[in-house]
């Protein structure tokens, strides 16, 4: 089919010339020969007017028109699978579909982990493809390589619809033979005179949003470790002394399975906000639609049950002191 004098199957090979820079990678990437991607771009040169990718000495580098391209046949393409994905209903239960979600490893720990095992039930032949958040992310979503971003407020890409999911806080852990064993909180200066452990992720070693805060602000956290990932952060704090702030729901589970004890973060680190974001052009996707609301419900049952497990908390710490008070009354 033409358009304006062009093939349009041709934009297929266009959008994989103009990201890939090389001939021998859009053959691979499209199932092609390089014979005949060769010809495709001379097709392309002959329509454009223009080398679109040239020899920069052992490299390839895309013309200025080239560039300029990048975008708006993406933005096509993609608007093209939308068209190609679009049915009068949407039976999750039969889909096939894949999506590409990335997010962090605290995500995929305290709510993605919750959500596959409900999406087994409800669409057991859809697939699920999750990724870790890197500098690249915001391209990612905008040229279609992710499909769904969870990721925290502050981290969300401009011109993209998104929906908020749950809040959350930061708690520390410390090793629970320690030497805060004995504490039931930690002071400021406790905080900060201690050596610290923590996370840096990601290709371009992304900072988390509490050493975001503390960096700002004219207070010093001596970090020891830096790990690479949250997961990783029990098993590097397990027989020392050092803290690891974490965000609350994924330190508690740890402190559960780990020798390690929860404490109130005393540094002034405000609530942050995980959201879900996907591209315009998939507003409207029926999948898309279905996959939000189970992410809407799934973080619904997770604040449900965090609350109630804080009310449990909370009646037994008032009983705990109830008992110790009469106690000391009838001793007197």
């Amino acid at each position: 089919m033409r358009f304006n004098k062009l093939d349009l199957n041709q934009l297929v090979v266009l959008d994989a010339l103009l990201s890939t820079l090389s001939v021998s990678k859009s053959a691979e990437r499209l199932f092609l020969s390089q014979p005949a991607t060769s010809c495709a771009l001379a097709r392309l040169r002959e329509y454009f007017e223009d080398d679109l990718l040239v020899s920069v000495g052992k490299t390839n580098a895309l013309t200025p028109l080239g560039s300029s391209l990048i975008k708006p046949v993406r933005d096509v393409l993609l608007q093209v699978q939308t068209i190609t994905r679009a049915r009068p209903s949407f039976d999750p239960s039969t889909s096939t579909r894949k999506f590409t979600i990335e997010s962090s490893d605290y995500v995929i720990n305290i709510f993605l982990s919750e959500v596959i095992r409900r999406a087994s039930v409800l669409a057991p032949m859809m697939e699920f493809d999750l990724r870790s958040i890197s500098p690249q992310t915001p391209n990612n979503l905008e040229n279609g390589d992710a499909e769904i971003l969870i990721i925290p407020h502050y981290a969300t890409v401009q011109g993209h619809p998104k929906e908020e999911l749950f809040e959350d806080k930061f708690s520390c852990l410390v090793c629970a033979n320690g030497v805060f064993k004995d504490k039931e909180e930690l002071t400021t200066d406790e905080y900060f005179d201690a050596n610290h452990i923590s996370v840096e992720w990601g290709g371009g070693r992304r900072i988390t949003f509490d050493t975001r805060v503390i960096s700002a602000s004219n207070k010093h956290r001596k970090q020891t470790i830096v790990a690479p990932s949250f997961s990783l952060v029990p098993e590097l704090l397990v027989g020392t002394n050092m803290i690891a702030t974490l965000p609350h729901r994924l330190a508690t589970k740890i402190a559960k399975q780990f020798s390690l004890k929860l404490l109130p973060c005393p540094a002034d680190i405000p609530h942050f906000t995980e959201n879900v974001q996907w591209h315009k052009f998939r507003d409207n996707d029926p999948s898309v639609l279905w996959l939000r609301q189970l992410f809407k419900e799934t973080a619904a049952t997770i604040i449900g049950r965090d609350i109630n497990s804080e009310k449990i908390l909370v009646k037994r710490h008032s009983k705990t002191k109830g008992t110790q008070v009469g106690t000391t009354k009838k001793t007197r």
